[in-house]
């Protein structure tokens, strides 16, 4: 526990120089604390503080929790910084310090989200909650099938507008970056070994599992239960592998209870998902409240009605675990996708301990369908409660007036605050539980998608995810990488001796000192705004560069390079996907890209615009031939986030490029110099060098090795 203590002893101080305050008796008590009840009071007591805090600032009033001793109302540790906020008898001051917020979130909250597994008893307790819920949508069945006519009015002008029907040919599946339920390594799972045979209508095979119809057309029929030649097997009902659920650090309170889905089902989801995104994010009915990339709208109203306080922010708690079954295909019906949705769930899961339950949930977390789907419930149920608080009959006109209220990322929901008790309680009418200690409407207190405000002043604190152990040999890339970006981000907010104690512990542990730098990019170094250090002259490029460890992903065998069906399969898909997008989505909000495909369209786009006024045809999205080779070698344009996007070969002075993640503005494209597309043969050739048939990234293997990075830009 002493580097714990330590970096927690260096916040303390931190908060005592910027705010003037005494914590001598604070850091005796936390050390006490700690060599008494170890980690645990950083982890789970201390966060009950915060959330003690957080119940104050929505409702006027302080409750010390009791495992703190008090003095009056307020609680003796950290007394100076609660003293700034409430009075002597606990009530909000009209004048409460956003700084001493801040402080008191930072130092409750740092250890709170560390990935360590919890204890068997709490993991129990777990499998207790989730057969809970179960039970709950089980007996609640009645429920969901009452009589409703403003919910099925709604859900059918909805979505009979948004999926009406879905052109199979469209749909690209895919495998996602996750584990498998059968623990498939990444190559292997191209290799489909099973597939439901309920899902042959709307998901055929002949179409999902084979490169082209010429591998198809070698394997007639549909032979039910049965091996075919090249090892698919076709499932009935009854023989439909279950999700394995598998447990997560999420607190030290509680799992996240994670569903890891066959790999055949998670193929089917990430096509439909992708469809499902590239439709939402762009429909007239939808655009406006329902997003999946960006999280910086919901943190900006946030941070609005922190001031003006006119909208509230609800926080679901297990959301994905309590969405019905029978509400979304209520929901769905009208539309032309329920079909495809059901066909791409699973019907019954394993859990840690062996029992086999049959789902009446949709879907766990874990599953690709679980984030859009819980999304479009919730907007529904959101649209139903405002048309009923308004008493207005449901039309197209009425639900895309009501969407520029709404604003829903995954299970955060941001709806104006006349209307937020009515929401809720039609949420909860349909058997979903509102997360009361995360819901906010009445203070000047909001938290919406990671940013947490108090009257305008950002109080969100930097999360520690690793432990930093006492023992260096405990320390590996995950610690280093994890604690030099905390380091980053409290330098970057001004807390510069709490990142000065987190930089010595990184260069304790590294056995040599790690590099400062104002260029991020690959390799470990801090952020600098002043100067950079381990620097040579490179004479050839006329620039210097800089020595910085980094860390390499080890790669395991995973060879499938003597299957021609995997291999052709993992080369399609990607081929298939990029052609798709260019020839039906525009590249801004398009999520059937990968970050090289979308980083190579966006150039495409930004070279077709520049000879082309903006708002001409073509101008707007990208067309064949958009999709371009991206060269290591080539110089990287201003304004890419290095970390996702790849080199881009272009040249010019101070070329600003846009990611297609961002909606900024892209008339700033300064003086392109001529591009000349390559042939098709030479496209075919980079992208299939680019596939590994061989290996695959080991998860948490890495190598660390000292290399030279130009800061040549």
């Amino acid at each position: 526990m002493k580097r714990p203590t330590m970096l927690v002893q260096a916040l303390l101080r931190q908060a005592a120089l910027d705010l003037d305050i005494s914590v001598e008796r604070d850091i005796a008590v936390m050390r006490d604390r700690c060599k008494h009840e170890g980690l645990s009071f950083l982890t789970i007591t201390l966060p009950m503080l915060s959330d003690a805090l957080e119940y104050g600032l929505e409702h006027g009033f302080l409750s010390c929790p009791t495992s703190f001793s008090r003095h009056g109302t307020l609680p003796r540790f950290l007394g100076g910084l609660f003293r700034n906020v409430f009075d002597k008898d606990g009530r909000l001051l009209s004048e409460a310090c956003p700084d001493s917020v801040y402080w008191i979130r930072q130092i409750c909250r740092f250890m709170k989200k560390l990935k360590i597994p919890c204890s068997s008893e709490r993991n129990a307790r777990a499998v207790e909650s989730f057969l809970k819920i179960e039970g709950e949508l089980a007996h609640g069945t009645p429920l969901i099938e009452r009589e409703d006519l403003l919910l099925d009015k709604v859900s059918g002008i909805i979505w009979s507008q948004v999926f009406p029907e879905i052109n199979p040919t469209t749909l690209v599946c895919s495998h996602g970056p996750g584990v498998t339920a059968e623990r498939k390594s990444a190559n292997n799972r191209y290799a489909i070994s099973h597939w439901n045979t309920r899902s042959e209508l709307n998901y055929p095979s002949d179409l999902h599992c084979w490169p082209n119809y010429d591998h198809a057309a070698r394997h007639t029929g549909i032979r039910v239960g049965t091996t075919v030649s090249d090892g698919i097997r076709f499932l009935s009902v009854r023989d439909e592998l279950p999700v394995r659920v598998v447990f997560v650090p999420k607190t030290q309170v509680a799992p996240r209870v994670i569903a890891i889905e066959p790999s055949h089902v998670q193929y089917m989801q990430q096509g439909l998902k992708d469809h499902m995104y590239a439709i939402l994010e762009s429909h007239r009915l939808t655009r406006l409240s329902i997003r999946f990339t960006r999280q910086s709208v919901n943190q900006k109203l946030a941070y609005r009605s922190s001031i003006d306080k006119r909208l509230a922010t609800l926080d679901l708690k297990d959301a994905s675990d309590r969405v019905h079954l029978g509400l979304v295909q209520r929901i769905f019906k009208t539309s032309g996708i329920l079909e495809y949705l059901e066909d791409a769930r699973s019907l019954h899961a394993t859990l840690p301990n062996g029992t086999n339950v049959v789902l009446h949930k949709y879907a766990s977390m874990g599953s690709a369908l679980c984030f859009p789907v819980e999304a479009c419930v919730f907007y529904t149920l959101v649209q139903c409660a405002m048309h009923k608080y308004n008493r207005r009959n449901p039309s197209s006109r009425s639900i895309a007036e009501y969407s520029r209220k709404i604003d829903i990322y995954g299970d955060d929901i941001i709806v104006p605050v006349e209307v937020a008790e009515h929401v809720v309680e039609y949420l909860e009418s349909y058997l979903l539980k509102v997360n009361v200690s995360k819901s906010f409407r009445f203070g000047n207190f909001r938290e919406s998608c990671g940013g947490d405000f108090y009257k305008g002043v950002a109080v969100n604190p930097v999360y520690a995810r690793t432990v930093p152990h006492d023992d260096s040999r405990h320390w590996f890339a995950e610690e280093m990488m994890s604690w030099n970006v905390t380091a980053d981000l409290f330098y970057l907010r001004g807390k510069w001796q709490v990142a000065q104690v987190i930089r010595d512990l990184l260069a304790e542990v590294a056995g040599c000192s790690i590099a400062r730098t104002r260029v991020l990019g690959a390799g470990v170094a801090h952020a600098s705004l002043l100067f950079d250090t381990k620097l040579k002259y490179d004479a050839k490029y006329c620039g210097w560069k800089q020595r910085r460890l980094h860390f390499i992903p080890v790669k395991t065998k995973d060879i499938i390079d003597g299957n021609d069906t995997a291999c052709l399969l993992k080369w399609g898909i990607q081929r298939r996907r990029a052609l798709l997008c260019q020839e039906e989505y525009p590249v801004r909000g398009s999520n059937l890209l990968s970050d090289r495909e979308r980083a190579a369209a966006t150039l495409g786009q930004l070279l077709d615009g520049a000879t082309r006024r903006p708002g001409s045809p073509g101008s707007g999205a990208v067309r064949l031939g958009g999709i371009l080779p991206i060269r290591d070698d080539c110089v990287q344009g201003e304004g890419v986030d290095p970390s996702l996007v790849p080199q881009l070969c272009v040249q010019g002075d101070k070329n600003r490029f846009v990611g297609a993640r961002h909606e900024d503005d892209v008339s700033n494209r300064g003086e392109l110099s001529p591009w000349r597309y390559p042939s098709v043969f030479a496209l075919l050739r980079e992208e299939s060098e680019s596939l590994d048939f061989h290996t695959s990234v080991k998860r948490g293997g890495f190598k660390s090795k000292h290399r030279w990075v130009s800061l040549v830009s």
